[in-house]
């Protein structure tokens, strides 16, 4: 896919929508939702007035709690493909990078995904694109500093998936056994998907704390257990209650 289609699939509705969607939700707290084994229903139920961002299979919570995100969003170009048809019914706007095709509906909004050529880099305007890092987690922190959320925390952003060491970035494996996800359902043993790719992920991670840093913006990591060590970690209990 060329950088010129990518461009092309951006429109002047989704760069109004982004302009309108700065700061809006400056000086609150936000959460980032992973999609790890520790995520619980009952913490979501916990979040259902927060401001919250998730992504992928998560809408395999929904039967579970009244909770949503407020901002939905993917950029698993593997996934995509499989979930396209679900997600537009289930999520009131459906986030995308513009190098995900979808035609047909009135619920998505792109954002332009620039490419970063020798090392990370971390929008702070939605509206020039946000930044791939090896997990949609790094795009959404972007999304979050857009919106003006501080601080920021994580939950279920286990950082740890059994079977997949020593994989190639970008380059899909067959899913194994191993349970990596809240639900077994999330992927089925021998499903084609794009690995993680944890040292890359955690140098993204890196950069976004770097960059919050910079700007004032506290992000901490309120996972129950996990192996993600890059932001200081916060109790998820004392948060909610």
């Amino acid at each position: 896919m060329t950088e010129l289609k990518k461009i092309n699939r951006y429109r002047s509705e989704d760069n109004d929508y982004w302009v309108n969607m700065k700061d809006k939700y400056k000086g609150k707290r936000g959460f980032i939702i992973g999609n790890g084994p520790s995520l619980l229903p009952e913490d979501l139920e916990a979040l259902k007035n927060e401001i919250s961002i998730a992504s992928n299979r998560i809408y395999l919570m929904y039967p579970k709690t009244n909770w949503r995100p407020t901002v939905y969003t993917i950029a698993d170009s593997i996934l995509w493909p499989k979930i396209k048809d679900e997600v537009k019914n289930l999520n009131e706007t459906v986030h995308l990078p513009n190098y995900l095709k979808f035609e047909g509906s009135d619920n998505v909004k792109y954002w332009k995904s620039p490419f970063s050529i020798g090392g990370r880099k971390f929008s702070l305007d939605i509206t020039e694109g946000a930044y791939g890092g090896h997990t949609v987690t790094y795009e959404n922190i972007q999304i979050a500093m857009y919106l003006g959320l501080n601080p920021i925390y994580l939950i279920g952003c286990d950082h740890n998936y059994p079977g997949e060491k020593d994989v190639t970035a970008g380059i899909a494996i067959k899913q194994g056994s191993e349970q990596t996800h809240f639900t077994k359902e999330y992927r089925v043993p021998g499903e084609k998907v794009l690995p993680a790719s944890i040292l890359n992920m955690e140098a993204s991670y890196r950069a976004a704390n770097q960059v919050a840093n910079e700007h004032g913006v506290e992000i901490f990591n309120a996972t129950r257990g996990g192996r993600l060590d890059v932001f200081n970690r916060a109790d998820l209990d004392k948060l909610v209650n």
